[in-house]
């Protein structure tokens, strides 16, 4: 058998797995990605980490140093080995961001409103 024979058998073998698997073909979107249970790939980014950091607190009035809890640690450790988790000033600043525009959103929209309101006939 010739050398690029089994290459070729090679790749193709690894084609087809990844594609059983959701893997994207020839992509670097799933380099360093982590299967899961249902034979797709993580969408895992340090940025969605953050941001499911701050949503938590906010939404369950968590303290910001809950990220340095040894349980929430061993984890992250656990589910994605070698993350780096935000420190508490991070997770501050992220939570005060998303109020800071959150609040520019609610402002812009009944700022919209408020002229249906006093004028109907617009």
């Amino acid at each position: 058998m010739q050398s690029s024979h089994g290459t070729s058998n090679l790749h193709r073998a690894n084609n087809q797995c990844s594609a059983r698997r959701g893997v994207p073909k020839d992509s670097d979107t799933a380099v360093g990605a982590q299967q899961d249970l249902f034979q797709s790939v993580s969408k895992y980014t340090p940025a969605r980490h953050r941001a499911l950091i701050a949503m938590r607190c906010a939404r369950s009035s968590r303290p910001f140093n809950m990220v340095k809890d040894p349980d929430y640690r061993a984890e992250v450790e656990l589910l994605r080995p070698g993350t780096k988790i935000p420190s508490p000033q991070t997770v501050s600043n992220d939570v005060r961001e998303i109020y800071r525009k959150g609040a520019q959103y609610v402002k812009e929209y009944f700022a919209v409103s408020d002229i249906h309101l006093f004028l109907p006939f617009l």
